[in-house]
């Protein structure tokens, strides 16, 4: 029996609160969380903080591997990147690209995924596959190519669950465009998240969706009619109703600091943080002004991590650690069905847990009981 004991630490809970305590850990999973006295096997620096390792479902790639790109080469080498942000799990986005290049990049990121899930974790896990597109409305494509964005229909979606093996965890679409009523009912059947984005849907839109199953919006404000006081966008149904959560990139310049705080207040715990980090693209695009451009200026993304991330929603918001960070782990944990294995500190539990020092940076990352980041534990004493 593999069993040792964490801490003694502040440790984060899902409901928003922290203890002071220790955490015991047995094959893999949490098994009991302690008081702060007593045997501790692996001590902590004073003032650390364990949380829940953070989950990112938006995401490019990581250094200079793109998913659509470099398919299944990019998952190592994002799993080692996003575990020294505190980022446990995260979802490997593939962007409107070429049918069959689609099809393609989601079989080898889902072997590559199979691959380092067999090995010792030696960082982040791969969790499955995030489509954003190619079932996209043209006018707010952004950098989403034109000549790839192609009518849904459930055939089309079968495709795209088939060629993840059962991994799609998350679609992004508009609701709005031909075919997706028909492509939305089929991934719904199927356990995936429908995500509305790259959209020109209005508040009367955004409700049909809801009412069809959609229950995440990507990217708040971005690739999106604005929010209207006369005409509200879809934004506003997502933020109305309460089945829902809304995606924001909290990098302070995709959505403006004092915009992320009002999303806050309204959501609470609906409010989930993602980066969409945008790696290195190639020719034609560049990082100017902390975001990836492409060379008419178009935002492609961010240049933003997970941990990144989380300090400014603290900084925007004025939340507490330990409130704050269940946007970037239980929130979305939830959103993907996921919550009983991960996203929080309980009995059961994976022990995929990040630890943080008291000025919110991350010294180490634990994935399923085994430490992927940082060097941080002391001797126990004897």
């Amino acid at each position: 029996m593999n069993r040792f004991v964490i801490g003694p630490a502040s440790i984060a809970l899902d409901d928003g609160s922290s203890i002071e305590g220790r955490i015991a850990v047995e094959n893999g999973r949490v098994s009991e969380v302690l008081a702060s006295d007593g045997a501790t096997d692996r001590r902590l620096p004073p003032g650390t903080h364990i949380a829940p390792g953070l989950i990112d479902i938006h995401t490019n790639g990581a250094g200079e591997f793109l998913f659509n790109r470099d398919q299944g080469y990019a998952v190592p080498v994002a799993a080692v990147e996003y575990a020294r942000q505190g980022t446990t799990g995260f979802v490997a986005g593939i962007m409107t690209a070429p049918w069959e290049s689609m099809l393609h990049a989601a079989d080898e990121i889902v072997e590559a995924a199979h691959q380092l899930e067999e090995d010792s974790p030696r960082g982040a896990r791969c969790l499955g596959i995030h489509f954003e597109g190619p079932f996209l409305n043209p006018k707010f494509r952004r950098v989403h190519q034109q000549q790839w964005i192609i009518p849904a229909t459930k055939e089309r979606s079968r495709a795209l669950v088939e060629a993840c093996k059962g991994a799609c965890l998350m679609v992004t679409m508009a609701p709005e465009v031909d075919g997706v009523s028909d492509a939305a009912r089929y991934f719904l059947e199927h356990g995936i998240v429908c995500s509305a984005g790259h959209t020109a849907a209005r508040y009367r839109e955004g409700m049909l969706a809801i009412g069809l199953g959609f229950r995440s919006l990507t990217h708040a404000f971005n690739a999106m009619p604005p929010l209207d006081h006369r005409d509200p966008s879809i934004l506003a149904a997502f933020m109305q109703d309460g089945r829902t959560t809304v995606q924001v990139i909290c990098d302070g310049i995709h959505v403006a600091p004092v915009m992320v705080d009002l999303l806050h207040r309204t959501l609470h715990e609906r409010l989930i943080l993602a980066t969409d980090n945008m790696p290195s693209a190639g020719p034609g695009y560049h990082i100017s002004g902390g975001v990836m451009r492409a060379e008419d200026g178009t935002i492609a993304g961010s240049a933003l991590h997970m941990d990144e991330a989380l300090r400014n929603y603290m900084a925007y918001t004025e939340l507490p650690f330990a409130k704050a960070i269940a946007a970037a782990s239980y929130a979305p944990a939830k959103l993907l069905s996921l919550d009983r294995e991960m996203g929080r500190i309980a009995p059961g539990a994976r022990a995929d847990l990040s630890f943080w020092d008291e000025k919110c940076n991350v010294i180490g990352t634990m994935v399923g009981g085994v430490t992927v980041f940082g060097d941080i534990f002391a001797p126990a004493a004897a």
